[in-house]
Formats: structure tokens, C-alpha cells, sequence
């Protein structure tokens, strides 16, 4: 069977738009808090001292702070699919180094890293790690505590990671087609 260069642009489209039908993030709502509220989030714990404010925004017009005196933070569940590999990305800045401070985030109620506690005052720092989904529905979650200043948490985001033999394959394939048009155009 010979290639036509129509055949070939036919089945690289149908492999792209595969590629794209994979979700590109899970649904986390207001992850950059640019509604102004906690809209998608649920607050937990010690509530006090803790909102969304322009003075807070890493990007965008609005960022989370918190300041609770005892540990308080937000949470939120969203469609993922089981067994798939997702990043987790935020931002986040602590405003004084004040103690006793700490934060900590999780991922279906399991700790993850960064666990900070009595840290020393740093700017706006991009933190990121992979996960995986256990279940039709995951959820994330974060906890601080700071009596005498702020945490500062802006764009929140987890994506899917696609999977690299799949990325090959879809490339091989693509490789091979091109090279088999092109020694059919030859003959």
C-alpha cells in the first residue's frame, strides 16, 4: 500500500488530536484565586487571618495569605483518572520569619514535600511534585499556621503527565510514515 502525502497528513492529525484529547490539567478550580474569593475551595480549620488580596498575587490580580493562629488552611477534590501521573505546582512566600510558623501540603491526605516549620522568611518560590491519582477523585490540600505574619500561595495547578513511551511511539510512528512516503514518492 503507498503513502499519499494526504494519507500521511490524515493519520498525523488523528494522532495529534489523540495527543490532545488527554486533559491537560484536573479540574482545580480558582487555583490563581482570580475570582478575589476562595470560590472552588473549602477553608479548614483555624479560619482566621486568611483571604485572598491583591497584595498577596504572585501573577495575575489576586494571591491567598494566611496568618491563623492555630493550623487553618483550604482544600479541594477534582476529577483525576486512576493510576495517572500528575504535577503538582504552587507558588508560595512567607512574609516574616516570626515563629512559630509551618506549612504543609498533601495530596488524598498523604504529607508531601515541601513540610516547612519555624522556616525563615523567603519571597515568592515555585514548588512542584508528581503524583498519582488512586482514584476517580483526588483531592489536594493546605495547611498553615503563622500568628504573627502571612503565607503567601498563588497558582496552583495539577497537570497530567503524559507518558513518555506513548510520546515515542506517536513519534516512531509519524517517523516511519514520512519515510515511507517519501520512498514511495521516489519510485
Amino acid at each position: 500500500m503507498g503513502w499519499t502525502k494526504g494519507a500521511l497528513a490524515s493519520w498525523t492529525s488523528a494522532a495529534i488530536l489523540a495527543v490532545m484529547a488527554l486533559p491537560a490539567r484536573a479540574d482545580v478550580v480558582n487555583g490563581g484565586f482570580e475570582t478575589g474569593t476562595f470560590a472552588g475551595w473549602t477553608q479548614t480549620g483555624d479560619t482566621g487571618f486568611s483571604g485572598v488580596d491583591p497584595f498577596a498575587a504572585r501573577t495575575g490580580s489576586f494571591g491567598a495569605f494566611f496568618g491563623p493562629a492555630n493550623l487553618g488552611g483550604i482544600s479541594q477534590s477534582f476529577a483525576t483518572l486512576a493510576g495517572t501521573l500528575y504535577r503538582v505546582e504552587f507558588a508560595l512566600s512567607l512574609t516574616s520569619s516570626d515563629q512559630p510558623n509551618s506549612f504543609a501540603w498533601t495530596w488524598n491526605g498523604v504529607s508531601q514535600s515541601p513540610i516547612l516549620n519555624n522556616a525563615a522568611a523567603f519571597g515568592y518560590t515555585n514548588f512542584s511534585a508528581f503524583v498519582t491519582a488512586a482514584g476517580a477523585l483526588s483531592s489536594i490540600g493546605f495547611n498553615f499556621r503563622d500568628p504573627q505574619s502571612f503565607w503567601l500561595l498563588d497558582n496552583v495547578a495539577v497537570t497530567v503527565v503524559p507518558e513518555p513511551p506513548a510520546m515515542a511511539l506517536l513519534g516512531a510512528g509519524i517517523l516511519l510514515l514520512i519515510r515511507r512516503l517519501k520512498r514511495g514518492a521516489g519510485s
